[in-house]
């Protein structure tokens, strides 16, 4: 997955999910995925914006701070499972 899709999937969980514009929202993300996408690969993207959107979903909207916590997670849990880089 490509950082801009998964902003864009991120806005349709938002509008869907949150009283907040999700085009706002979600692109204070985008360095955070972008940032995924240079250090790993399209999955470790995919990884993120499902994790987030399960906050979403959930009723909360993690402040980019949070989703740079969550993108540590993710890129460290691939480190030990697949060798990371």
């Amino acid at each position: 997955m490509e950082p801009q899709e998964a902003v864009r999937q991120l806005e349709y969980a938002i509008d869907a999910s949150l009283d907040q514009t999700g085009q706002r929202a979600a692109a204070g993300y985008r360095p955070t995925f972008e940032r995924v996408a240079e250090r790993a690969d399209g999955s470790a993207v995919y990884a993120l914006a499902c994790d987030l959107t399960d906050e979403v979903v959930s009723g909360q909207c993690p402040s980019p701070a949070e989703a740079d916590a969550t993108a540590d997670r993710v890129l460290d849990d691939r480190a030990y499972t697949d060798g990371g880089e």
